[in-house]
């Protein structure tokens, strides 16, 4: 048994309204039909059937003969309509692509102008929602390519541990196949006890078996990232009620993070390594 229910489904993926399609699949009931015949048999407005009729005759889906006084609509063989409507759909394929072409060649000139003109403080991105900065922080691990130097003080932007995992994952990928160099320096301050000192230790351990450099500092002043000697991202505390701060800033701009990169190994060279920090009393 034919299903033409999904049949019907698929010709209107393929792009006849659902009236057409409907009234498409009703002329393979028979031979041939008379417009009240079909108005009976799909149920719509008898001048709607008229118009349907027409727009699938115009289509070449449908062929009208007239017997005696009496005008009869039969569907055209499915091979041939099918080729017809698809040759149309071609040709308008075309017609756009060539539209597109004239389109760009008046307005990709007139973009790159454009840049030239822009605010120089484009480069710079304020993110302020946590949630975001964890996706962002993602996003930049992912197109990462050499070398990504960090900052690691409280409070930590990846809030779940779905996406926790990711990074690890990322991490470890990239850091495996040598894809990337990762240096972290940890801030430890805040640390007033053997316990929490445990913990800390147990997460710079995880930062190490993915292949990441540690070193450690009592405190850092910011939280940063560079990555690739082109991207900044950092966090600042509050001025005003020194508070945490979750805003942070992304730029993209090479000599920024140049002259970051210079901060960082400044702190690295005079930073704990994680063997001398374990030895440390709290």
């Amino acid at each position: 048994m034919f299903n033409l229910k999904e049949t019907e489904k698929l010709i209107i993926d393929f792009g006849l309204s659902p009236r057409e399609a409907k009234v498409y699949i009703a002329l393979f009931n028979k031979k041939d039909f008379t417009a009240s015949e079909i108005q009976q048999l799909v149920n719509i407005p008898r001048t709607k059937v008229y118009e349907v009729l027409y727009l699938l005759i115009s289509k070449g889906l449908c062929a009208e003969r007239k017997i005696g006084r009496f005008k009869k609509y039969e569907a055209v063989k499915p091979e041939y309509a099918m080729d017809k409507l698809l040759m149309e759909y071609k040709e308008d394929l075309a017609a756009k692509e060539n539209m597109t072409n004239q389109i760009l060649k008046i307005l990709s000139p007139l973009y790159e102008k454009r840049k030239g003109e822009d605010d120089p403080l484009e480069y710079i991105e304020i993110v302020k929602n946590k949630e975001q900065v964890g996706k962002k922080w993602l996003n930049i691990l992912k197109n990462a390519k050499k070398e990504i130097l960090v900052f690691i003080k409280p409070p930590y932007a990846i809030s779940t541990y779905k996406k926790e995992e990711e990074e690890k994952r990322l991490i470890k990928t990239k850091t495996d196949r040598r894809q990337i160099t990762l240096r972290d320096i940890c801030e430890y301050k805040g640390i007033t006890s053997e316990s929490e000192k445990k913990e800390f230790i147990k997460r710079i351990s995880g930062f190490i078996s993915n292949n990441e450099e540690v070193r450690i500092v009592k405190e850092l002043s910011m939280k940063l990232a560079i990555i690739d000697e082109k991207i900044t991202m950092l966090s600042l505390n509050d001025p005003i009620s020194l508070q945490p701060s979750i805003t942070t800033m992304i730029i993209n701009h090479p000599n920024y993070a140049k002259a970051h990169k210079y901060i960082f190994e400044t702190i690295w060279k005079e930073a704990m390594t994680f063997e001398e920090y374990k030895i440390k009393g709290v």
